[in-house]
């Protein structure tokens, strides 16, 4: 979808696709834009965790999983919302603590974690740990041994596929019922080991109703199997999987509909005395950010118009786990001083030495010149975190937050507190 809006209007413009409080502060700051950039939405975080908060009974606990996004600011934004944190990694863990999340509203998941990184988050007393493997359960034990305790969640993989991003049957993730029931009982053991409950995620980028209903039948008969078999237990950790429309193609999952079916199995005797924590990341902060690159070339090359971009792949990839999108479009949207009504058919291209910088083929776009805008909307999850950030060694993006009142603010870059904080310091003499 394309518009024409001049970048120095003023006006709140109408403009189908963008909210008009989006579409205003880019037409009022696109000129200075550090580009490439995210720009979030406050507001659009706001009804976005309010619709998935929606899906699950009341008293549920909502965690925003790091790995979508790990900008402090949007950390900072779910917090205020009562929205705690689910990390993967030591990095994520230093930006909860430097946007203020305390510890007991952080789960920490991830794999092969480190002994000294278990012995840090259990001195600080987190929600929980999810264990991923027999291995990081003989290291938690050690950590424990020294009189630390934490309570603990198990990751179970139930062995099955239901399509999206599949991260169960034959993936590395997670403990079978055999392994998980072991570890339960040696938990009982040690009183340090505080087992709570049971943690699933195998799959993601789920756009389907029935899909998502699947899977949670998948998790209720797991629980159902380890209640019969295990020890007792009062939690259960879940993330459905959502999805979001990447490309023009896709539609957004059915909110409507699919809190009408997950209402009725909230009432199954299987989840009566749980407590239930759901998490998600792609699904409360993929439509809250837009991706927002500058014309810096046009070209013309063998019957085809080139459009290069400041900003491509390097720090644009909405392809993890879809490894079909780079040959179909996202959705668009164009800001340009061209007022003449010409349409033609680009190619939009990025600034890396490498043919798969292709943000998108055959697009109908206005004639777009030098320092005009590319706007590429549902950027906000797993986009600038995929980017392949270290090729030809380009700048980095920009990032920025427009506050609910209007006000457009700068956010520190998201890797600064992980590069900073959480690699070792040597000094080096040749």
């Amino acid at each position: 979808m394309a518009f024409h809006l001049r970048k120095d209007a003023r006006n709140s413009p109408s403009v189908p696709g963008l909210s008009d409080d989006i579409a205003r502060c880019i037409a009022e700051h696109g000129r200075e834009l550090p580009t490439p950039f995210y720009l979030y939405s406050q507001r659009l975080v706001r009804e976005a965790t309010a619709s998935y908060r929606g899906l699950f009974p009341a008293q549920a606990r909502l965690f925003y999983s790091l790995k979508a996004n790990p900008q402090a600011a949007l950390v900072q934004q779910f917090s205020r919302l009562g929205v705690g944190a689910e990390i993967a990694s030591e990095g994520e863990w230093q930006t909860c603590m430097a946007a203020g999340v305390s510890a007991p509203h952080v789960v920490v998941g991830g794999v092969s974690k480190s002994e000294e990184f278990l012995s840090s988050v259990c001195r600080s007393g987190p929600a929980a740990v999810v264990l991923d493997s027999i291995i990081e359960w003989r290291r938690f034990q050690k950590v424990l041994s020294v009189g630390r305790s934490a309570p603990v969640l198990l990751r179970i993989n139930p062995g099955i596929s239901l399509g999206g991003l599949n991260m169960a049957d034959g993936s590395q993730f997670g403990l079978d019922m055999e392994q998980a029931l072991a570890i339960a009982r040696e938990c009982s053991t040690n009183p340090q080991a505080q087992f709570v409950g049971l943690h699933f995620y195998f799959g993601s980028q789920r756009l389907m109703p029935s899909v998502i209903v699947e899977a949670l039948e998948a998790i209720e008969r797991a629980v159902a199997e380890f209640r019969k078999e295990g020890p007792s237990f009062s939690v259960v950790d879940l993330g459905l999987g959502i999805g979001v429309p990447y490309l023009s193609t896709e539609k957004a999952l059915d909110f409507h509909h699919s809190r009408e079916e997950l209402q009725r199995h909230w009432q199954k005797q299987v989840w009566q005395e749980i407590d239930l924590w759901a998490e998600a990341g792609r699904a409360l902060v993929a439509a809250a950010g837009y991706f927002i690159a500058r014309v810096t070339e046009r070209k013309r090359l063998n019957g085809k118009t080139f459009l290069f971009l400041d900003g491509g792949l390097g720090v644009h990839n909405p392809g993890i786990g879809r490894g079909n999108i780079f040959r179909r479009n996202p959705e668009f949207h164009f800001i340009t001083d061209s007022a003449n009504g010409e349409f033609e058919t680009v190619t939009l291209v990025g600034n890396l030495c490498t043919p798969a910088d292709t943000l998108g083929w055959e697009v109908t776009a206005p004639r777009l010149e030098e320092g005009d805008l590319v706007i590429v909307p549902n950027s906000g999850a797993y986009c600038a975190t995929t980017g392949a950030l270290g090729f030809n060694s380009q700048r980095l993006f920009s990032e920025g937050l427009l506050t609910e009142t209007g006000l457009l603010t700068l956010c520190r870059p998201q890797y600064a507190q992980a590069l900073t904080e959480t690699r070792p310091q040597f000094s080096y003499r040749p």
